[in-house]
């Protein structure tokens, strides 16, 4: 869990878009995410700056299902990682729906990270 000592990324509407965590290199703790569409997304999280992304053509570090809600209940997918996970350029990530796609969620994805680096 996020907790003293590490650096925190929020962001209330995760789109299909690069959009920078940290732009320099930092190693990741643990993801929490929610989705509020009644469809599975994904978050493609990429060891790159985000001119060096492309969404949909750029190949992801790591590609995580975030499950579909149920109208009345988010989709949610939670990962702690223990050892964190070396990203040794920038953080970038987008929200989309497929596992390296471009295509938009309806409605943006709400998530948190944390990091140390």
């Amino acid at each position: 869990m996020a907790g003293s000592g590490y650096d925190t990324h929020f962001d209330s509407d995760g789109d299909n878009s690069a959009q920078a965590a940290r732009t320099t290199g930092t190693r990741l703790f643990g993801i929490e995410v929610s989705n509020t569409n009644t469809a599975d997304a994904y978050l493609q999280l990429f060891n790159a700056s985000t001119s060096g992304v492309t969404v949909g053509s750029t190949t992801p570090k790591l590609s995580l299902l975030v499950p579909a809600g149920s109208g009345s209940n988010d989709g949610a997918m939670d990962k702690d990682f223990t050892d964190g996970i070396e990203f040794d350029t920038a953080l970038t990530y987008a929200c989309t729906t497929s596992a390296t796609g471009s295509g938009d969620p309806s409605t943006g994805l709400i998530l948190n990270l944390w990091f140390r680096g």
